[in-house]
């Protein structure tokens, strides 16, 4: 195999092997070369300063005052959600743009799959192979190639 990398990803992690086929070994090795996390897991109180509640509202009611504000989350998730994707989009492309990385299989969860995939610049896009739309971040690297073979052979039968 030429310089083949196996990159898998969910939302909170991105992990990149290196895919060892040395003739002297009977079956390729993965060997660790990238680890990434986002603040995927992080709660909300722990990314804001504000509390429902803290600021009061001005301008409400008959004398100008009114209840306290309600701190409304106006989409934060999904804000949440879309960096953390562009954020394993853009380490992805980094690791994408190194000379030492001639094709890659990427597996990502099925939630961030075509999202990540959509934000991967077009040009380094063509060298991922095979892409698989499944969470394998927890798989045993021993089993990780498997699924891309398997995945590989069902696209091309």
């Amino acid at each position: 195999m030429r310089n083949t990398w196996i990159v898998v990803t969910d939302l909170e992690e991105l992990k990149a092997y290196r895919v060892d086929s040395d003739p002297l070994y009977s079956n390729p090795r993965l060997e660790l070369v990238d680890h990434a996390r986002t603040t995927a897991n992080r709660r909300l109180v722990e990314e804001v300063t504000d509390q429902a509640g803290r600021f009061p509202r001005t301008g409400v009611g008959p004398n100008g005052v009114g209840g306290m504000a309600r701190g409304e989350r106006h989409n934060m998730e999904l804000e949440k959600r879309k960096r953390c994707i562009r954020k394993l989009a853009d380490h992805l492309n980094s690791l994408l743009r190194s000379d030492e990385v001639e094709r890659c299989f990427l597996a990502a969860s099925r939630e961030i799959h075509n999202a990540l995939l959509q934000e991967i610049d077009p040009r380094l896009r063509a060298k991922v192979e095979v892409d698989v739309a499944a969470d394998l971040t927890n798989v045993p690297k021993s089993e990780l190639l498997g699924y891309f073979k398997s995945a590989r052979t069902a696209a091309h039968p």
